[in-house]
């Protein structure tokens, strides 16, 4: 049971999801965003990011830096003209883009949200880039879980509670089309999501706890923030704070929708929970054939979260098959926020530099949708 669970936290460390700390807190007016309408509950990008989840290498070419000792700059397609991606070493993986037209550099930093190594890494990453605009895979309601209110924010902040994607055809249909029993489909769905999001943020403490008292979730997000505040200095209407992610509360939602939809929910369930299983067990064989038979489970919980980030193969077959197989997860909690994220970022049109900290699981669909975003302006 103990090692279930750690495998469900692992894919969940990648972020597709990072819920706030009360249940009861998100369910008090003004706090959770708005009350999901349709087009809320049904927010779908254009873009398709899995056509495009691995990096092609296209004449790697070597620079100077201080993320894990050098990075190999790489091209991410070879239609993108000022697109590159820089692997930096064992800190994780760090994609850069800049804007053909406006030269605008955007510097997406891959993290693992329980990964000491993320938190310093993003540190040094601001520090260097010195960047307008900070983008953080967050939501207003969760900056409790780093310890922060809106009344303790430094910097001038925006968020992304207003974008939304277009819904599909699917979304349209059931929207013109709902029940008469509707009204209780959402009283059950208002529950579903109380109680998921209860047994997230456990999850979550829980696995923290476990790896130590410097090691927190999330801890990346308050590492960017500080060093941002630091950054600015005496000016700090210089640079942004942007929370770019959708309200945790309308992503769970969003899920429990789609899993109804389906017609089988639970099966919804069993799907992913075979995928991720078979995927994180064969990993965590070949992390333990490295390490002592008498580790601790802390040990090995550690060491799994930072071969997650080294193994882009890994992560690449685990998002591909759970797109394939459980669709309804992939859409909810990371093809729609990858959207989200991506606008939230595009929004800055006016700053020359943008670092955006989000999960690794969303480095893919953001690059992607931010280089739509660029070659459509580009056209124009």
């Amino acid at each position: 049971m103990m090692i279930q669970a750690r495998r469900w936290k692992l894919l969940f460390a990648l972020s597709p999801f990072w819920p706030t700390a009360s249940v009861a807190a998100a369910f008090v007016p003004g706090r959770a965003g708005p009350k999901p309408t349709a087009a809320w509950l049904s927010p779908v990008p254009t873009t398709t990011p899995s056509a495009d989840r691995r990096l092609v290498a296209t004449s790697p070419r070597r620079r100077p830096d201080r993320f894990g000792g050098g990075g190999v700059v790489l091209r991410l397609g070879a239609d993108d003209e000022g697109a590159t991606a820089t692997a930096s070493g064992e800190g994780g993986t760090v994609l850069e883009l800049t804007h053909p037209a406006t030269g605008q550099l955007v510097t997406l930093i891959g993290t693992a949200h329980l990964s000491q190594k993320s938190n310093e890494q993003v540190t040094d990453m601001i520090e260097t880039v010195r960047p307008d605009v900070v983008m953080i895979e967050l939501d207003e309601a969760r900056l409790e879980r780093i310890g922060l209110t809106p009344e303790e924010m430094i910097l001038p902040y925006a968020t992304a509670d207003d974008i939304m994607p277009p819904p599909t055809e699917d979304d349209i249909a059931f929207d013109a089309d709902r029940p008469w029993w509707n009204f209780a489909r959402e009283a059950f769905l208002d529950g579903l999501t109380r109680v998921g999001r209860a047994g997230l943020t456990a999850m979550y403490d829980d696995m923290s706890s476990g790896l130590g008292d410097d090691v927190v979730g999330g801890g990346e997000f308050l590492a960017a923030i500080r060093t941002a505040e630091k950054v600015a200095g005496t000016t700090p209407e210089r640079t942004k704070i942007v929370l770019g992610d959708r309200d945790s509360l309308l992503t769970l939602r969003r899920a429990a929708d789609l899993a109804l939809r389906s017609g089988d929910p639970l099966g919804v369930m069993g799907r992913l929970s075979e995928a991720n299983g078979e995927e994180m067990e064969e990993l965590e064989a070949k992390v333990r054939e490295g390490m002592p038979s008498d580790a601790a489970e802390a040990e090995v919980t550690a060491a799994l979260i930072e071969r997650i980030k080294a193994d882009d193969d890994f992560r690449n077959r685990v998002f591909g098959r759970l797109e394939k197989e459980v669709p309804e997860f992939t859409q909810a909690f990371l093809t729609e926020r990858d959207y989200i994220m991506a606008e939230a970022i595009h929004r800055e049109r006016g700053a020359k530099k943008v670092v955006a900290v989000l999960g690794l699981a969303h480095l893919p669909g953001v690059a992607e949708n931010l280089r739509k975003c660029f070659r459509e302006e580009d056209r124009r």
